[in-house]
């Protein structure tokens, strides 16, 4: 997304393509910070998204969850990722250190 309200995609292996456009009614210091924003709530959320994957593997999660001084602060911030992904595409991840048994990216 762009200052002037355009929302393209830059889909891999692609050219970028105009997708679409908001219309903004803020200064133009906001629309910037906006602008930012969504532009790069796509590739957070991708992110976030490997992250819970990776710390999800049970030799990950042990040991967090054997560090007591790591266990507690790992549990508020990855409850908080988990909700923000449920947010953010709608799939309902179950809590850490449980994981998604369907999710296979890591296997193999």
């Amino acid at each position: 997304m762009n200052t002037s309200g355009e929302l393209w995609s830059y889909a891999r292996g692609n050219a970028p393509a105009q997708i679409g456009s908001m219309s903004w009614s803020c200064d133009a210091l906001e629309r910037q910070g906006n602008a930012q924003m969504v532009a790069a709530s796509a590739d957070l959320c991708e992110c976030l998204d490997e992250v819970m994957l990776l710390i999800s593997q049970p030799e990950v999660a042990d040991a967090i969850l054997d560090c007591d001084r790591l266990k507690t602060r790992a549990q508020l911030i990855l409850e908080t990722a988990r909700t923000v992904l449920a947010e953010a595409t709608g799939r309902d991840l179950p809590e850490w250190p449980g994981r998604d048994e369907t999710d296979t990216r890591l296997e193999g």
